[in-house]
């Protein structure tokens, strides 16, 4: 049995499993309808889904994400990810993000980095707000 903890680390890495294989599918567009928006693509931030999916559209045509395997995804809490990994690219344009129900998702990809943050508020789907790899 899970706690709320376990519950909504589960639940995020639910969320980020199902973006990341819409965007290796090439499908931005589902994707992008699951995002909170603005929504920080990079070093760039999109205020609408319309706006993010022809930037998306844009880089995954330059990529051969058929040859890209999703192979896990590992949840972490904001200090959890920043003793792991360090802290968060500048060109996120984030800052300090010290709020309690905000969690990192990283998803293995073929070997590479790609990773996602999320707001996960109790009792509530968590939603995605950035995005880098």
């Amino acid at each position: 049995m899970l706690d709320e903890e376990g519950t909504r680390r589960k639940q995020v890495k639910q969320e980020a499993r199902g973006i990341f294989e819409n965007l290796l599918t090439g499908d931005a567009r589902r994707a992008a309808t699951e995002f909170l928006y603005p929504f920080q693509l990079e070093d760039k931030r999109y205020l609408t889904p319309e706006e993010l999916v022809a930037a998306w559209v844009k880089q995954l045509r330059a990529k051969r994400t058929d040859l890209v395997t999703l192979y896990d995804i590992e949840v972490l809490s904001m200090a959890e990810m920043e003793k792991k990994y360090g802290k968060p690219p500048a060109r996120l344009g984030l800052g300090a993000l010290r709020e309690p129900d905000l969690y990192v998702a990283v998803g293995n990809l073929s070997g590479h980095a790609a990773i996602l943050l999320f707001r996960a508020p109790k009792n509530a789907v968590p939603k995605a707000f950035a995005y880098t790899d």
